[in-house]
């Protein structure tokens, strides 16, 4: 057991817990009872005259400052762990976890993540509700990075159930089945070699204009066609801003929850429902409906985004968190430049995005600051690759 996962032990953290309190009852109470001894103490000798008063002073100041030296015990030991740096870190770790509600978080933690590994080991639908109800109870508290690897495992074992039937669903329409989605061909292949484009992991995307279902709106001075869902994409903006269902409505609380912002705001736009608060950012309602889809070819995955929009359904992209591209955040996509004609050709900057930090309809261009961005490029060695969330 390593140090971190030796702190993260439920039962661990109440030995830690217990010491704690013991020692801070210890280093309270043990000088009260020196302050009243000592003034007991000088009050016998007061009485017994000024000769026994002055032996006692010595003992008296003595008292005292043992009495100081116990009660700084606990801030004395704080600071030394504060210097110590890793060489004490599994205890600093452990101290600092060590607290009613971090216990109450690993008691839910250690059963989703043994679900998680179980799911992994043996795939199958009952085990996979067993996952995704145990991932439920800490998504609303958990940290976001292990929730959000923990989602990841989850799609990758729901894909490898589900294989079998999505992928003869997929050959019945004629389409190419590749890493859980099913690529669809629209047009003759044979008869349309100019304008298919085939890219590494040999995914072919057809060179037809998908977007005639979809709706046409303006935004900041440029055409976008946007998904046709029974909300209009502006006015559920709008509605996610005044109702508070964003990050920056409250960004102690709510910064660390971008991706379970993006989902309910997915879910609700695919829906039509805006009925939403802050707190259902948080919990990630909606985090059940979508899969996860990674690739290394930006384009290829860019020309998945345009397949899912051009049917309607809103798609969560990973885009980086700063200026900088050193941390990553997560948005809705709606639509895309009215120019764009093809999945072989929309850009990122062609996107048209609902922002979970502050639920705003904004476009993907340099201005914005928002681009594509992998985990690697930010910092998250495990994230690898282009990332999206698309509706099952």
């Amino acid at each position: 057991m390593s140090g971190i996962e030796f702190c993260e032990n439920p039962g661990i953290l109440r030995v830690f817990l217990i010491l704690r309190t013991t020692i801070n009852i210890i280093c309270v109470v043990l000088p009260v009872l020196i302050v009243i001894i000592t003034t007991i103490s000088i009050g016998k000798t007061v009485v017994n005259g000024e000769e026994d008063f002055k032996k006692e002073i010595p003992m008296v100041i003595k008292r005292l400052i043992a009495a100081l030296i116990v009660f700084m015990i606990p801030s004395i030991t704080k600071t030394v762990f504060s210097l110590t740096g890793d060489d004490l870190s599994a205890v600093n770790t452990c101290n600092n976890n060590a607290t009613k509600e971090r216990i109450k978080y690993f008691e839910l933690v250690t059963p989703a993540k043994r679900a998680v590994d179980d799911l992994e080991k043996n795939p199958t639908k009952y085990t996979l509700a067993k996952a995704q109800d145990a991932v439920a109870q800490i998504a609303s508290q958990g940290e976001e990075d292990l929730v959000i690897s923990l989602l990841t495992r989850i799609s990758v074992a729901e894909n490898k159930i589900n294989a079998d039937e999505i992928r003869n669903e997929c050959v019945k329409k004629g389409g190419k089945y590749v890493n859980g989605y099913c690529y669809e061909h629209t047009a003759d292949n044979n008869n349309n070699n100019n304008n298919n484009n085939t890219n590494d992991q040999n995914i072919t995307f057809s060179g037809e204009d998908l977007s005639t279902g979809m709706t046409l709106i303006s935004v900041g001075g440029q055409n976008y066609k946007a998904i046709n869902t029974p909300i209009d994409v502006a006015s559920f903006s709008n509605q996610m801003i005044r109702r508070g269902v964003r990050q920056n409505y409250n960004s102690e609380i709510y910064g660390g929850a971008c991706l379970g912002f993006s989902y309910t705001h997915a879910w609700g736009l695919y829906k039509g429902n805006t009925n939403y608060s802050a707190e259902d950012g948080k919990n990630y309602v909606g985090a059940g409906n979508f899969s996860t889809y990674v690739n290394d070819n930006e384009q290829v995955l860019l020309g998945v985004v345009y397949q899912q929009l051009t049917q309607n359904k809103p798609v969560i992209i990973q885009v980086n968190g700063n200026k900088a591209g050193t941390s990553r955040h997560f948005v809705t996509v709606v639509g895309f430049k009215d120019t764009v004609k093809s999945a072989n050709d929309i850009k990122a900057t062609d996107l048209l995005i609902i922002d979970s930090w502050d639920g705003k309809l904004e476009t993907m261009d340099a201005q914005n600051s928002r681009f594509l961005t992998t985990g690697a490029q930010c910092g998250k060695k495990d994230y690898s690759g282009y990332r999206i969330q698309y509706l099952k």
